[in-house]
């Protein structure tokens, strides 16, 4: 039977996530969220991003108050990139937290002293990809919080000055690839 394999995996998943509840992380709940979408698993994808900021201290049903942003408003194109400048030259250490509009998307990029170090995302892998869905949005909201990040993973070696210039580059190419098959030109 073709879906036993994929079945055996879901329920090790779920075996995995009921484990953590004994000693719940942000980081475990994240790599239980990237296999259920790597699985194609949306809702329970979602459920294990939940928990995982439940685990920073954020509850579900918004009953313990978030702390206050050190820097927050509206997202216009390019934005993202600007912000992240701002963050790397005042060595922030903290989350910036991206709301999209239409789809409830929320990315997530993590700095320690002012160097991206890992991204998330509700709908997206984490790492590369969901930076690439942070740097390409032309709409949405952000908060940027001061705190801790000792407990995320770090993902990305590369200094942020050339994460940004590859990541840029590679959205680029995209683009102009997208457009060319749209023109019939490539």
């Amino acid at each position: 039977m073709p879906t036993h394999s994929w079945g055996s995996t879901l329920d090790e998943l779920r075996v995995l996530e009921a484990t953590m509840k004994s000693a719940p992380t942000v980081e475990g709940y994240l790599a239980i969220a990237d296999r259920y979408t790597a699985l194609g698993l949306a809702k329970e994808a979602g459920r294990a991003y939940r928990l995982a900021e439940q685990c920073e201290g954020v509850s579900e049903n918004g009953s313990t108050p978030e702390p206050e942003a050190l820097l927050s408003g509206g997202l216009a194109r390019g934005m993202v990139v600007e912000i992240i400048q701002m963050i790397v030259n005042t060595q922030r250490t903290g989350e910036l937290t991206v709301a999209t509009p239409g789809n409830g998307e929320i990315l997530r990029i993590y700095f320690e002293g002012g160097r991206v170090i890992n991204a998330t995302g509700s709908k997206s892998p984490r790492g590369q990809r969901s930076f690439e869905r942070a740097l390409a949005l032309a709409a949405g909201t952000y908060k940027f919080f001061e705190r801790t990040v000792e407990h995320i993973d770090v993902l990305f070696d590369q200094n942020t000055e050339h994460l940004l210039l590859d990541t840029l580059q590679r959205l680029d190419e995209q683009q102009v690839h997208a457009r060319g098959q749209f023109d019939g030109t490539t």
